[in-house]
Order: C-alpha cells, then sequence, then structure tokens
C-alpha cells in the first residue's frame, strides 16, 4: 500500500506519514521544504519517497500525478495554510495564493486520482478540512471558504460515490 501525503512536511501532514508508515504504508511525502521532508524521511520507517514542490503551481500537481498514477491507494490533501487580517487589509496576492493550494490543487488531485480510483474500483481519499468549513470567519473569510469548498466538494464526492455501488 502506498499513501502519497501533501503537506507533509509539518502538523497533520508529518503526523499522516509517521503513523501510515507505522501501518506498513509506503509513503510518498509532497512540500517545498526540503529540509523538512528530510527530517520527516528519518521518522519513517518504511519507503519513503519526497517530492519537494509548489503544488500553487498547477503543472506541479499533473507531474505529480503522472509520475506517481496507477501507484497510490491513499491519497491526502493536507496542504494549505491561512491568512488572518480583515478581508480589506489582507493581500489579494497571498489570498490568491491560498485559493491555489487551498482550493485548486485540492480539486486537481482530487479529481485525477479519485477519476483514477473509480476505473479501477480501488483507492481511499482524504481531503483535510477544518471546522472552519461549518462557519463563516471574520478575520480568515479565504481561509474559511476555501475549508467549506474542500468539505463540500468530499461529501458530494462521497454522496456520489455511495450512489454508484
Amino acid at each position: 500500500m502506498k499513501a502519497l501525503i501533501t503537506g507533509a512536511s509539518s502538523g497533520f501532514g508529518k503526523d499522516f506519514a509517521s503513523k501510515l508508515s507505522k501501518m506498513g504504508y509506503d509513503i510518498v511525502a509532497v512540500a517545498r521544504s526540503k529540509e523538512k521532508l528530510e527530517e520527516l524521511k528519518k521518522e519513517v520507517e518504511t519507503n519513503f519517497e519526497m517530492e519537494v514542490m509548489d503544488l500553487s503551481k498547477q503543472e506541479n500537481l499533473y507531474k505529480l500525478h503522472k509520475k506517481y498514477s496507477g501507484q497510490i491507494d491513499l491519497l491526502i490533501n493536507n496542504a494549505g495554510f491561512g491568512e488572518c487580517g480583515r478581508f480589506d487589509q489582507t493581500d489579494i496576492e497571498k489570498e490568491i495564493n491560498m485559493i491555489d493550494l487551498n482550493v485548486t490543487s485540492l480539486h486537481i488531485l482530487t479529481k485525477l486520482f479519485y477519476t483514477e480510483f473509480v476505473k479501477r474500483d480501488s483507492g481511499q481519499i482524504l481531503n483535510v478540512a477544518s471546522i472552519a468549513a461549518f462557519q463563516p470567519g471574520p478575520l480568515m473569510a479565504t481561509y474559511y471558504a476555501s475549508k467549506a469548498y474542500v468539505y463540500n466538494l468530499t461529501m458530494a464526492l462521497y454522496e456520489e460515490n455511495r450512489r454508484n455501488k
């Protein structure tokens, strides 16, 4: 079994990699920080591959899928970040980058691997949302909106898949 984990260099992503390796999964860890991924590699108990890349760049998503197509059993879309501040005062470029990472990259990877998993009738996807998905987020409006997208996309796919069984 092989798991591809985005945002694997810290937080939940690092924890997922550590736990899954103990369960016998081979790990493909994706993050921007080579140093943090190298630290994680020392902790992992199974085969470990590192992919150092910025997932807010769409071309990297397609490269990642092409490289691991047919090999992944579990996709964990965990990469993301937030920005705090009044909506009229936060940096629009940083917010667009947040949307590119939190929403667009998750959508593309989900679409590519989900399509593959449906065709072969196996595979799992865990999209990491947040309690932020269930409420408005003053001072973090873009982040909360991005997590609502993640939650709603994931639930829609769950229902589609459940009904097609």
